[in-house]
């Protein structure tokens, strides 16, 4: 019975290291422009853009969590690379690292 025990404890502790994974690969890169800025939630609100000769087009708009918002207007356009810590293909931005470039017009 202890043995049991033992085991399925040692089990419990490898599956919480295992979810506790900080191991980050890059998911995908686009470039958008800055619609809002969630100052409170401190958030950006990017509507991915089509790309210089494509003009704006429609797109997925995107919430994204950055440090100081205050570094960032409406209308700017930024690079971001997604990095993720699970293999779902979900927003979650609790497993999310993002990379944020501005980009010359």
């Amino acid at each position: 019975m202890k043995n049991k025990i033992t085991i399925s404890f040692i089990l419990l502790i490898c599956l919480f290291f295992a979810g506790c994974s900080d191991d980050y690969q890059e998911s995908f890169t686009f470039t958008g422009t800055v619609e809002e800025i969630l100052v409170e939630e401190e958030m950006l609100v990017i509507k991915e853009y089509g790309g210089v000769d494509e003009g704006r087009r429609e797109g997925n708009v995107y919430e994204i969590p950055v440090d100081n918002v205050e570094r960032y207007n409406v209308g700017e356009k930024l690079e971001i690379t997604v990095f993720s810590n699970i293999n779902a293909d979900i927003w979650d931005l609790d497993h999310m690292k993002f990379d944020i470039k501005t980009v010359e017009n």
